[in-house]
C-alpha cells in the first residue's frame, strides 16, 4: 500500500479496518461456494443421483451468485452499501440453514441457491467500495491485497470440507458456515461505515435497466468485463470437474483432493500478492497483459498434461497453479478497470461484470460436466479455450484509449 491514500477513509474507520471487514465478509462467500466441492462424489451416493446431477450443486450457487450481482450493485447505488451488504448476508445464513438441513438434493439445490445469492453481496459490493473511496489504480492495489488475503477461505475450504467429510460429514461443515456467518452479519452492521453518498433520488428496475442499458452499449466496459469472465471460468470449469477426476478416476481420498486444491489458491494468493505490490506502479493495462499471456501458456501446459495421460493429481494442479496465478494478475486489475469506464455507475458496473463473470463460471461447469468422458481432456481443453477468449478479450481493449483517471469520490 502507498502513502498517498489515506490512513482514514471513512466515517473515522481506519484503511487496514476496511480493508478486514471486506476480507471475512468476501471471504465467508468464496468459502462457502467452494466448501463442499470433495464432498460432491458423497452427496451423489447419498441422494441416489449421478456426480453431474450432485454437480449442480456448485452450478445453482454460481447461477445465483450470477444473478443476485445485477440487483446488488445498482440497489447499492441507490440505498448504499452498508445495508445491502447486511441483507445478503442474512439471505446467506437462511440459505445456509436450508442447506444443512436439507433431506434431498432439490431442497439442497434451493438452499445452495439463495445461500449463493446472498454470499454474493460483499463480493460485489466490496469492489464498489473500494471505488468509492480511491482512484482506479489505487482501488486495484487495494483490492489486490484484499483478494490475496481472502484467498485463504479458498484455500481453507476444500481442505476442510474434505476434512469434515471423512468425519462429521458435509452437513457439519455448511453449520460452521452458520455460525461464522452469525459473526460476520454482526461486525458488519456494527463497524462498517457507508461509502457512497451520491446516491440517485429514483429507485425501480427503470434506473437498474437504464444503467445496464449504458454499460452494455460501451465496448471498453464490455472488453474488460469479457476479460474477467473468461479469465473466472478457467478455474470454476477446473473446480467443477476436478473433483470427479481426482476423487473417482484417481482413487484419491476427499481430504487429499482438498489439500491438492490448495495449490490452486496458493497460486492465486501470490498472482494478487503479485498484483497489490505492483499494479499501482505499472499501471494495470500492463498487469493484465502479463496475466492473460500466462494464462494461455498453463492451459497450454494442462491440456498436454491431459492427453499425455499421467494418472497423477499433480499432473492437473501443476499447470493450473499457473493459471490460477495469472487469473491473480488478471482480476484485481480488470475490475478496477471495468468499474472505472464510468464512475458514476460503480456499483451497476459491479454488478453487473459480476453477473457476466459468475454467468462464464456457470456455463464453463455445465459445459465440463456435459463433456465429460471418463478422462481430463475435456476439461483442459474448456480451460484452454476460455484462456485464449480472455486473451482475446485483452486484445480487443487494447485498440481503446485509457479513460483519464479521475478519483473514486
Amino acid at each position: 500500500m502507498t502513502d498517498t491514500v489515506a490512513e482514514t477513509v471513512a466515517d473515522g474507520i481506519k484503511r487496514g479496518q476496511l480493508l478486514v471487514i471486506l476480507i471475512v465478509a468476501t471471504g465467508l462467500g468464496v468459502m462457502s461456494m467452494n466448501m463442499v466441492l470433495p464432498s460432491l462424489p458423497s452427496m451423489a451416493r447419498e441422494f441416489d443421483t449421478s456426480y453431474n446431477a450432485a454437480q449442480y450443486v456448485l452450478t445453482v450457487f454460481l447461477f445465483a451468485l450470477s444473478f443476485a450481482q445485477l440487483i446488488y450493485g445498482v440497489v447499492s447505488d441507490r440505498f448504499g452499501r452498508r445495508p445491502v451488504i447486511i441483507a445478503g448476508l442474512v439471505i446467506f445464513l437462511v440459505g445456509s440453514l436450508m442447506s444443512a438441513l436439507a433431506w434431498n438434493l432439490e431442497m439442497l439445490l434451493v438452499g445452495r441457491f439463495i445461500q449463493g445469492a446472498g454470499g454474493c453481496a460483499a463480493l460485489v459490493l466490496g469492489r464498489a467500495i473500494l471505488r468509492d473511496l480511491f482512484t482506479r489504480d489505487q482501488a486495484a492495489s487495494l483490492l489486490g491485497y484484499v483478494t490475496m488475503s481472502m484467498v485463504l477461505a479458498p484455500m481453507l475450504g476444500p481442505a476442510l470440507g474434505g476434512l469434515f467429510e471423512e468425519t462429521l460429514g458435509w452437513r457439519a461443515g455448511i453449520l460452521l458456515l452458520v455460525v461464522v456467518g452469525v459473526g460476520v452479519t454482526a461486525l458488519v452492521a456494527l463497524r462498517l461505515p457507508e461509502t457512497h453518498y451520491n446516491r440517485g433520488e429514483s429507485s425501480g428496475f427503470g434506473p437498474l435497466i437504464r444503467s445496464f442499458w449504458i454499460l452494455a452499449h460501451n465496448r471498453l466496459f464490455l472488453c474488460f468485463a469479457a476479460v474477467m469472465s473468461f479469465t473466472s471460468a478457467t478455474f470454476f470449469g477446473f473446480i467443477g470437474g476436478a473433483p470427479y477426476i481426482v476423487i473417482e478416476l484417481m482413487g484419491r481420498s476427499p481430504g487429499e483432493f482438498g489439500l491438492w486444491a490448495m495449490m490452486l489458491a496458493a497460486g492465486y494468493m501470490l498472482g494478487n500478492f503479485v498484483t497489490g505490490r505492483y499494479a499501482q506502479r505499472v499501471g494495470t493495462r500492463r498487469m493484465i497483459s502479463f496475466g492473460v499471456i500466462l494464462g494461455v501458456v498453463g492451459a497450454t501446459a494442462l491440456i498436454v498434461m491431459a492427453v499425455a495421460g499421467p494418472n497423477i493429481p499433480i499432473a492437473l494442479f501443476g499447470p493450473m497453479m499457473l493459471v490460477t496465478f495469472s487469473n491473480g494478475l488478471v482480476m484485481a486489475s480488470a475490475v478496477s478497470s471495468s468499474v472505472s469506464v464510468r464512475p458514476d455507475l460503480a456499483g451497476a458496473a459491479a454488478g453487473l461484470g459480476g453477473f457476466l463473470q459468475m454467468g462464464a463460471a456457470t456455463v464453463a461447469t455445465i459445459v465440463v460436466g456435459a463433456t465429460h468422458n471418463g478422462t481430463a481432456i475435456p476439461l483442459a481443453i474448456v480451460i484452454g479455450a476460455c484462456a485464449s477468449a480472455a486473451f482475446l478479450a485483452f486484445l480487443a481493449a487494447m485498440r481503446f484509449p485509457d479513460p483519464i483517471e479521475e478519483p473514486g469520490h
